[in-house]
This record gives C-alpha cells, sequence and structure tokens, in this order.
C-alpha cells in the first residue's frame, strides 16, 4: 500500500485521531492497495471499498465500530498479535467514541484562515531575513565610510566638503536601501526596516536623507523618518538633525522632527 493517507486538516479534532488509528491498522494488513485492503476486510465478513477506506483513513468519514472491530481483527491476525501492531481493540474504541459523529461546521473555515496565517508569517519571516542581513550590510558599509574617509581641513567659512560628500553618501544608501521596501513587503516590515536602519544614521545623514526622499517625492517615508528620528534619538541629536534641515531649506521637517521629539 502507498504511504500512509494525509489526515484532512479541516476534519475535526476527534475524527484526525480516529484516522491516524485507522492508518495505522491499514499498515498491518500487508495490503499492497486500498482495493487489496477492501477485499481482506470483506473477506472477513464486513463488506466495504477501496473509496470507504479512502474516506475512513482521511478523517472525512468516520467508520462504523463493526468496520474498526474488523478492521483491527484483521491486522491482528496478518500482524502476528495484538502487540504486533501497537494498540488494543478497547483502545481503538475508545478513540471511535471519542470521534466526532458530525463534521465540524466552522473547521473548513477556521482551517483556511490558519492556513493563511501561516503563510503570511512565513512571508513575513522571509521579509524580516532580508531586511535584517540587508540592515547588516547597511551598517557595515556606513562603519567602513565613517573610518575610511578622514574629513580634509578646509576653512571653517567653506564648510567641511568631505563631511557633506559623506553625510549624502550615506543618505543615498538609505534611499536605495528603503528603495522597495513601501511596494514590496508588508507594512509591519517597511516600518521595522525604516526604525532600524534610522538607528545607525547620525543627525546630518538623517537630514540628508530626508531631503533626498523629498527629492524623489517619495514623503510617505520622508514622514516616517522624520518622525521615528525625533521620537528615537535622544534630543542633542534631533536638534542637530534639525537644524541641518533648516540649512537645507526645510523648516517645516525641521518643526515636524523637533514636535515629534516633544510628543
Amino acid at each position: 500500500m502507498r504511504a500512509r493517507a494525509k489526515v484532512s486538516e479541516e476534519a475535526p479534532p476527534g475524527r484526525r485521531a480516529l484516522a491516524q488509528v485507522v492508518n495505522q491498522l491499514l499498515e498491518h494488513l500487508g495490503a499492497a492497495t486500498l482495493q487489496e485492503a477492501a477485499k481482506l476486510i470483506t473477506e472477513r465478513g464486513y463488506p466495504t471499498h477501496k473509496s470507504r477506506l479512502s474516506r475512513y483513513r482521511s478523517g472525512r468519514n468516520r467508520p462504523p465500530e463493526g468496520f474498526l472491530v474488523t478492521l483491527h481483527a484483521v491486522a491482528v491476525e496478518r500482524a502476528g498479535g495484538e502487540e504486533a501492531i501497537g494498540i488494543s481493540k478497547h483502545d481503538a474504541l475508545e478513540v471511535l467514541a471519542a470521534a466526532e459523529t458530525k463534521a465540524c461546521a466552522v473547521c473548513p473555515t477556521l482551517y483556511r484562515r490558519i492556513r493563511h496565517v501561516r503563510k503570511r508569517n512565513r512571508r513575513l519571516l522571509r521579509d524580516n531575513r532580508r531586511l535584517l542581513e540587508a540592515r547588516a550590510g547597511l551598517e557595515g558599509e556606513l562603519a567602513d565610510l565613517r573610518k575610511n574617509m578622514t574629513p580634509l581641513p578646509v576653512p571653517p567659512q567653506r564648510g567641511d566638503r568631505q563631511r557633506i560628500a559623506r553625510d549624502v553618501t550615506a543618505a543615498r544608501q538609505f534611499a536605495v536601501m528603503t528603495a522597495g521596501v513601501d511596494e514590496t513587503t508588508e507594512p509591519e516590515a517597511a516600518l521595522a526596516v525604516l526604525r532600524e536602519t534610522a538607528e545607525v544614521l547620525t543627525p546630518l545623514e538623517s537630514a540628508a536623507a530626508i531631503a533626498l526622499l523629498r527629492g524623489e517625492s517619495r514623503h510617505e517615508l520622508a514622514d516616517t523618518l522624520i518622525t521615528l528620528y525625533g521620537r528615537d534619538h535622544p534630543h542633542k541629536e534631533v536638534i542637530l538633525a534639525a537644524g541641518q534641515l533648516h540649512e537645507y531649506g526645510m523648516p517645516d521637517d525641521a518643526g515636524a522632527m523637533l514636535r515629534a521629539a516633544a510628543g
């Protein structure tokens, strides 16, 4: 006989347990097919056929007591004793008595919902793994930039061109990191990657990232980054980031970040 049948997920718990017992007993018949198993049971005095066996072993139908008694007797006979099959007739009948006589009216709907939730959870886990890997790469690249790019001495009135270039580079990496997040991932995962990547940005890098997102018309991500940075970072860093936004000519965003910090 082929491998043990898969018990239907839509069967109620008692039916599922009974189906496992039926499968266990059928395995000890030594039959190559369900048709051959049905013939052995029929010859023992309980007429049946392979389609009925299929429904019993999947849990879709609850078998009668006479069928289970006959199946157990044939299994014991062909296996050489009750100990060989691993379940007594009394125990098998106990499982039968506990099995539901009617199918669960809401079970199919519940199991469909469970499958949907499991599928969604698997998708979220894949997204989280991908985001964690991307975050690790971003942190490594930012660390390399900060370590290897020594600021060049420039006159104070001209500004630190090397620092500005570094901030813009980090901001562009952030923009690339989040390029497909709002379209290809779950909202929870999108929020997680924004929060986690915002944690590794300096105040000036965060201001540059917000300016870049505005320039790309990705306003929703920019608003979210403003709120996360203002809410989750120390006040000193928020003030520095807001000051840089003012220098970029973005006073509304600077005010929004300060409000998020105060909220």
